[in-house]
């Protein structure tokens, strides 16, 4: 995971900006994937997840992927754990300044209930992620307008 502050120009973020931020990162083997995503359900009490699958040369990934990509926040914390490709979380600090946090296989990433982001597919077009949930209505996106300054 490499993440950093996006304006006025690209500036390295640290651990601890992070933590400040209420974002939660963790490095994982794939091999273990299972393990830490019962872990986390556990310690959440949730008991569902999703495996996610999207690529930009799908045409039935294409809705999810412009949804993702817009500005938006949930109801609850959004846990991913991405097992394959690369993606690019933009992130709204409480400052209103971008977070810009890449991610790739074995990073264990959360973003906190009610903070505004958006999600876009990495260099390679592609991720696999999984994602832990308690009930679908928390994690319905509740959009807000953006604008295009960072994206990929």
């Amino acid at each position: 995971m490499e993440a950093c502050w996006m304006n006025p120009t690209q500036v390295a973020c640290s651990a601890d900006d992070l933590r400040a931020e209420e974002i939660l990162h963790e490095r994982f083997e794939l091999a273990s994937s299972g393990v830490l995503l019962a872990r986390v359900k556990t310690e959440r009490g949730w008991g569902s997840h999703d495996d996610i699958r999207l690529a930009a040369e799908d045409p039935q990934a294409e809705a999810k992927i412009a949804r993702e990509s817009d500005e938006h926040a949930h109801m609850e914390d959004e846990v991913r754990l991405v097992l394959d490709g690369h993606g690019v979380y933009d992130v709204r600090a409480r400052d209103e300044r971008w977070l810009r946090i890449n991610v790739v296989p074995g990073d264990l990433l959360v973003i906190p209930a009610k903070r505004y982001h958006r999600f876009l597919l990495g260099p390679d077009a592609k991720v696999r992620y999984l994602q832990p949930f308690s009930e679908r209505p928390g994690l319905i996106p509740l959009y807000r307008a953006s604008d295009d300054e960072t994206r990929c």
